[in-house]
């Protein structure tokens, strides 16, 4: 295998600049002192005032079109906002698919200045979904079909000026094929991946420039890349920065232009200016680029994610006609195959999540305001993460900002389904990749370009080299694809494996990073076996969950599924859980609306699994009990405390039960048999014999009230048509402090100017919407959404023997005009923190580099199940059958004898997922599934392999025998072991090969 683990692009420039120009420039950090502020430029917010309809007419595109009887939405905007996290999950992985699905019209009417007739004007979506038509004053524009790229179109030569009115009409169609992969050509847009919510559900800006400015980055439709500004020969000394930016001139004279580029700090202070000259031809575009050397950077660390800001200026004369912003960050980084990732130096073991771009919301779908999905990043950054896996397909421009600002390294994707594509499906799908790297190659916090969801022919994968040679060549960042291991056409063009829960690496030259641990779900209303239940243990469909685990039991495993696979392994870059916030996407419990794998909930409200990752990923020290502290008189219960410190006391009413100096994957401290006593119990954390962090959890007394808080946007609450005012609602004793085992229905009355949106029960279909809720585990959230018009709207919650609360939320007036805003959409500004190092890790086991699977058989072998599966030589009578189960082969078939074995663990018989065994065969062989003949057979064994008579007997189960030969060299897939619903105690199946 070819060593790649950086691949080295050739330094080129990304347009060529014609031979024999001469282009003069100077450094100097005294020309331009301030920051320059003034342009000729303006970008509205072009989100507020649209007309919608949720049908199909006749030329709706046409200017005098009468639109008077449609509804008044603003934007981001989905019209599948009322019929999402209402259906219980189908469970197998299958997502919500009882939802609107057809062709939707938007109109917006505005009016420009007619000072800005001699201007260019562009329209920016940040992405429609799914399939966006786009016409100005009735001319058609163009077809937009990726989802979730941004894209733009030239609206200068069909534009009115004064007081005419013009209209953006814009045709989305949300609809898709019955199965993903039937779904063509856009095999992405599936609920197996997202919920289809359809429509306008990003921003949409429009910028009017002069005609001699700096492209947008927006290579979808006008095929212009705006700047690129990267770092080189980088230290704590220096760095230099060089910044390139493309100019178009569509004056019909030349201009003598005077560039100017600012690097400016986070404290607006310029640090350097440099500046170069060029007559630029009618009609021409040029690219500009300077050099510039600072002088002891501020480094961007993913503990202090520093960042910068470059000021590109056009100047004639001296007048300056334009200026755009590019964010900088300064950083260098090592993914190195044996000691992990480093980030200008520094070891980082990176912990965080997978993410939906959907960022579906129970209640509003996937239309978020910008500062909803900021609040989704403060609760990630609070819990210690450092890493986002976009899947699969690109985050949002405002997403994409915050891992800049909070400090996560991405792993960025264009859009991808999970498989090998052809055809239109790839021609869209390597087009939006481009787009994709255009828009956002600036941001310093991409540090991975994911090539797709899945391995890609040889042919596929020197395209996507091809474009980031072209379109990033100076950035240095690796790609991969997740499950690159499915193919051997994938070595030597991956430079980082992405990994699918492998357990043993599978390119020993690589590194490795995780895309998708930890599947299992459990809801926040369950709390514990000791606990009252809550509709789950009880819920009809508790027998067709794949997971039944409750909120202790999931913060538990949290610890084993990041210490097994990652935390205790110093050459794993780390990876990420799957998925953070629960979702309508995908969910393998019919208990659920959901798919309950979030550490917090649809409503973003924590679970325990937040604290316990929090307790281990924080780099401060942190200790956290897991569950309530108000149970029944004379329970005895094991009480879990998750610390990242190196020993636990813990106390009940002040009495030391014990300390734990030995925890269980690296976090765990148990403490068995505590009885439990009305008062308090406490936990200490302690490092060499000094408390360094404790928690206190109080025996609460009865509900006697409930009480109402509500969380805004930093601004305040926007009627702007679009924002939204969130709103918890808990249920409290005397003293003020929530009831953790509080249930029961909460209805709510609202007046006033806004929209109610309420919220969802994760265990009820029907449950969102309504002006009632059920409270689960003390507390619950709703939502309330502005109108176009500021006003005071008052909301009382009311439940049956408790005392009411009232609250009175006044939204803020947004100034418009003619249908445009300078008001951008708001966000948390001055987050800038710096980290200290990790406090303690635990005892990490020595790793001896070059040691890795020795499989002549079962190469590149890979088991995404929520279990470990092993890899065994030597078949016969006596061996082992499951990781998890002691029953061992008895009577064997001769030929089975000596043959190579997999290891399945039982616990996964009911899991199911498309990629959940894989490997590449070594040589020619056999290969044979022993599968339980009580099971439903699965399609892919029902379609490659031959029952060939033949029974095993593993304890009193009766196994199958299916067979199949293999050639070298083949990619074997095998899903769940049925791909329908498994009997209770059936037995997963289990894997042999043996050389032909």
């Amino acid at each position: 295998m070819k060593n790649i683990h950086l691949i080295k692009f050739r330094t080129t420039l990304y347009l060529t600049i014609l031979t024999g120009l001469i282009l003069t420039s100077c450094v100097n950090s005294n020309q331009e002192d301030q920051a320059i502020t003034e342009s000729n430029r303006t970008k509205y917010n072009f989100n507020i005032d649209w007309k919608f309809i949720q049908e199909n007419p006749d030329n709706a595109q046409e200017l005098g079109f009468n639109d008077a009887s449609w509804k008044t939405i603003s934007c981001p905007h989905t019209f599948n906002d009322v019929d999402t996290f209402d259906d219980l999950s189908h469970g197998h992985h299958d997502g919500e698919d009882n939802q609107w699905r057809g062709t939707v019209w938007y109109r917006k009417h505005f009016k420009l200045p007619a000072s800005d007739s001699d201007k260019k004007v562009f329209i920016e979506f940040e992405s429609v979904r799914q399939i966006a038509d786009v016409y100005v004053n009735g001319i058609h524009l163009g077809q937009n079909q990726t989802g979730f790229i941004p894209f733009g179109y030239d609206l200068t030569p069909h534009l009115k000026f004064g007081n005419e009115d013009n209209v953006i009409a814009v045709k989305v169609n949300n609809d898709r094929g019955d199965h993903f992969r039937d779904n063509f050509p856009l095999v992405w847009n599936h609920e197996h991946w997202h919920p289809t919510h359809g429509g306008i559900y990003r921003n949409v800006f429009l910028h009017t420039m002069d005609p001699v400015h700096i492209t947008l980055p927006l290579y979808d439709n006008l095929e212009t890349v705006g700047t690129y500004v990267y770092a080189e020969n980088i230290s704590k000394e220096k760095a230099d920065v060089t910044v390139t930016a493309e100019v178009q001139n569509e004056y019909k004279a030349a201009k003598n232009i005077i560039f100017i580029s600012q690097i400016v700090d986070n404290d607006g202070k310029v640090v350097e200016t440099a500046t170069t000259e060029k007559s630029i031809p009618a009609g021409e575009k040029f690219t500009f680029s300077t050099t510039s050397s600072i002088k002891n950077p501020n480094l961007w660390y993913t503990r202090h994610p520093y960042m910068y800001k470059v000021i590109t200026a056009l100047k004639e004369g001296d007048v300056i006609l334009d200026s755009y912003e590019t964010p900088l960050g300064i950083r260098s980084f090592d993914f190195n195959k044996d000691t992990g990732f480093h980030n200008n130096g520094e070891y980082a073991k990176l912990h965080g999540w997978g993410q939906k771009p959907t960022n579906s919301w129970a209640g509003l779908g996937a239309a978020l305001p910008d500062w909803l999905r900021d609040h989704t990043y403060r609760l990630m950054d609070e819990a210690g993460g450092n890493f986002i896996r976009w899947g699969h397909c690109a985050g949002s421009p405002a997403e994409i900002a915050m891992g800049d600002k909070y400090g996560f390294v991405t792993l960025m994707p264009g859009v991808s389904g999970e498989s090998e594509d052809e055809g239109e499906t790839w021609d869209i799908r390597i087009k939006a990749f481009k787009d994709m790297i255009v828009y956002y190659r600036n941001h310093p916090s991409i540090f991975i370009w994911e090539g797709g969801n899945w391995a890609e022919t040889e042919a596929h994968y020197k395209e996507i080299l091809e474009v980031i040679k072209t379109c990033d060549p100076n950035g240095k960042r690796l790609m991969g694809n997740r499950r690159a291991d499915v193919k051997n056409d994938s070595e030597g063009y991956v430079s980082i494996e992405i990994g699918t829960e492998g357990w043993e690496r599978e390119y020993a030259d690589l590194p490795l990073i995780e895309s998708e641990y930890n599947r299992e779900e459990a809801p926040r209303r369950i709390w514990d076996k000791q606990s009252p239940d809550d509709n789950f243990y009880s819920h009809p469909n508790i027998d067709r969950n794949t997971y039944k685990l409750n909120s202790e039991e999931f913060a538990v495993k949290q610890a084993y599924h990041w210490w097994d696979k990652m935390g205790r392994k110093v050459y794993h870059v780390g990876g990420a859980n799957w998925v953070f916030t629960d979702g309508p996407h995908g969910g393998r419990c019919p208990t659920e609306v959901t798919r309950a794998s979030g550490e917090v909930d649809g409503v973003r409200l924590p679970k325990e699994a937040f604290y316990a990752l929090k307790a281990m990923w924080r780099p401060e020290p942190q200790v956290h009990i897991v569950g309530h502290w108000n149970y029944e008189a004379g329970t005895k219960k094991d009480i879990f405390v998750i610390s990242n410190t190196a020993a636990v006391k813990l106390y009940v009413n002040g009495k030391l039960l014990g300390e734990n100096k030995t925890p269980k994957n690296g976090y765990v401290y148990q403490f068995k048999n505590v009885t439990y006593e009305a008062g308090d119990i406490k936990a200490e954390g302690i490092i060499e014999d000094e408390v360094r962090v404790t928690q206190t959890k109080i025996t609460t007394g009865k509900p006697v009230a409930l009480k109402l808080t509500p969380i805004k946007g930093p601004k305040g609450w926007q009627a702007d048509g679009s924002d939204v005012v969130l709103i918890d609602v808990e249920v409290v004793d005397a003293e003020g402090r929530r009831c953790p085992l509080a249930k029961g229905r909460v209805d709510f009355t609202m007046s006033g100017n806004g929209i109610w949106r309420g919220g969802y029960n994760s265990g009820k279909a029907n449950s969102t919407n309504n002006l009632y809720l059920d409270i689960e585990a003390g507390i619950n959230r709703v939502a309330v959404r502005s109108l176009l018009e500021a006003g005071t709207v008052k909301i009382t919650a009311i439940q049956e023997g408790l005392e009411a609360a009232s609250i009175e939320l006044t939204s803020l007036p947004v100034k418009t005009e003619n249908g445009l805003t300078t008001e951008m959409p708001q966000f948390y500004e001055d987050v800038l923190t710096e980290e200290p190092m990790p406090v303690y890790t635990p005892d990490i086991p020595e790793y001896v580099p070059g040691v890795t699977n020795k499989s002549k058989l079962f190469k590149k072998f890979s088991y995404t199940g929520d279990a470990r599966a092993m890899l065994r030589t030597n078949m016969h009578w006596g061996k082992k059958a499951y990781t998890d189960l002691e029953y061992n082969y008895t009577v064997l078939p001769r030929y089975l004898n000596e043959s190579e074995y997999v290891r399945t663990p039982n616990s996964d018989n009911r899991y199911w997922a498309r990629d959940q065994l894989q490997f590449i065969t070594g040589v020619k062989m056999h290969i044979y599934v022993l599968h339980d003949d009580t099971v439903p057979r699965p399609e892919f064994l029902l379609k490659d392999y031959k029952d060939n008579g033949d029974n095993v007997k593993v304890g009193d189960v009766v196994m199958s025998v299916f067979h199949r030969v293999a050639e070298e060299g083949e990619s074997i897939i095998m899903a769940g072991n049925s791909d329908g619903d498994a009997p209770k105690n059936c037995r997963m199946y289990t894997v042999i090969a043996k050389k032909y």
